[in-house]
């Protein structure tokens, strides 16, 4: 669950960091950030995973 937390937390910083410097992303940027975030989701469940074995 604290796994969850902290992806929840990362989006919501890099949502509102996005709004508060009215920054408008490309459809490619968007992409791109989310594959980086499916990576580092990735990366945490597997770390996650690792520990419950």
């Amino acid at each position: 669950m604290m796994i969850l937390e902290l992806l929840d937390r990362t989006n919501e910083n890099d949502t509102e960091n996005r709004e508060r410097q009215g920054v408008r992303l490309t459809a490619r940027q968007m992409r791109a950030r989310q594959r980086e975030q499916r990576r580092a989701e990735d990366a945490l469940m597997e770390i996650a995973w690792s520990r419950l074995c």
